[in-house]
């Protein structure tokens, strides 16, 4: 009997402990994990602050049955992801602070009615490579939940390891992109010659525009300052592209014919330099996510600055393109 009677009072003790102690616990808990990544921070920073990625490394994708919904722009504030599945549960996590490429913040919400937390991540250049910070914050435990935030190193942060692992592996399998930034341009004054072809035609084009323009300044001896460029005022490989041929001059004159005057603009522009031949392709996806990134709104053309000849210089792995979106 006084073993059962023991056995019952250890029972009691394990059910006060269980009830009682919560109460002197937080409601909320937060663990934080971090890695070095051999990879430019751009290059990490687009894997979490574009929600699409996370299926990609994310260590909370186990569940086969899960189904995700994403709304809002694609990366970035405001970009959300919901979820559903057997395991999963329902939820969502939306970006609330995006910092490029130091800082972001996102909103986690479990279940209907169920709590939230906050994500936060940090991102810092080292000697090393990319030191990446994750921290989790879950608020508003309930009562007994808050037992959660004792062990949560012990269940949440083997998770977030191996999370940042994937992402690790995944950043550093990934080519780095063009070097892009924001620059300060003058004004130019440029004569160009405006034409439009499908893409089978654009080096034909050119190869005309150029010739009447380089005649046309070698007839009236106006001093060309620079290289050649080429303003594209749209872009649509399926259907006619609009193109401005042009060289800089050293002051306005007057339009003549098929020869106009442009005022290349100056202030703002997003910028990269392209080496290699005519595919610049890379380079301007680069500027795009750049773009994207830091939200930035530009005008309705783009241009091109040549500073090669292709007949002259044969070597187009040494070609260098710089290009130009600039800002409204």
């Amino acid at each position: 009997m006084r073993i059962l009677k023991n056995i019952g009072v250890f029972i009691v003790f394990i059910i006060a402990i269980i009830v009682v102690v919560p109460y002197f616990l937080a409601d909320r808990a937060s663990t934080t994990d971090e890695v070095v990544i051999k990879a430019k921070p751009q290059v990490i920073f687009r894997q979490v602050n574009m929600l699409e990625n996370w299926t990609q490394w994310s260590p909370f994708e186990d569940d086969p049955t899960i189904v995700n919904t994403y709304s809002g722009p694609d990366r970035g504030v405001g970009n959300t992801r919901s979820w559903i599945g057997e395991k999963a549960g329902t939820g969502s996590m939306t970006i609330t602070e995006s910092d490029p490429y130091l800082y972001i913040s996102n909103k986690l919400r479990f279940g209907p009615d169920g709590g939230g937390g906050i994500g936060s991540w940090n991102f810092a250049v080292t000697d090393e490579g990319t030191k990446v910070s994750w921290t989790i914050r879950i608020l508003k435990l309930g009562y007994f939940e808050r037992w959660f935030g004792v062990f949560i190193n012990f269940t949440l942060k083997p998770m977030m390891d191996d999370g940042l692992t994937k992402l690790k592996e995944l950043a550093e399998s990934l080519p780095e992109p063009p070097k892009v930034k924001t620059i300060i341009l003058d004004p130019k004054h440029t004569l160009v010659v405006f034409d439009s072809t499908k893409m089978d035609g654009m080096q034909a084009m050119f190869e005309k525009s150029y010739g009447e323009l380089m005649s046309y300044v070698t007839r009236k001896e106006i001093p060309v300052t620079g290289k050649q460029f080429a303003v594209y005022h749209n872009w649509d490989p399926e259907a006619y592209i609009k193109v401005s041929a042009g060289v800089p001059v050293d002051k306005e004159y007057k339009s003549s014919g098929r020869v106009s005057y442009f005022e290349l603009p100056g202030g703002e522009a997003v910028f990269a330099k392209h080496i290699g031949g005519y595919n610049s392709g890379p380079a301007h996806y680069a500027i795009d996510d750049y773009i994207k990134d830091f939200n930035i709104e530009t005008r309705d053309f783009i241009w091109e600055n040549y500073l090669y000849d292709p007949i002259t210089d044969t070597d187009s792995t040494q070609w260098v393109t710089y290009i130009y979106y600039p800002i409204k």
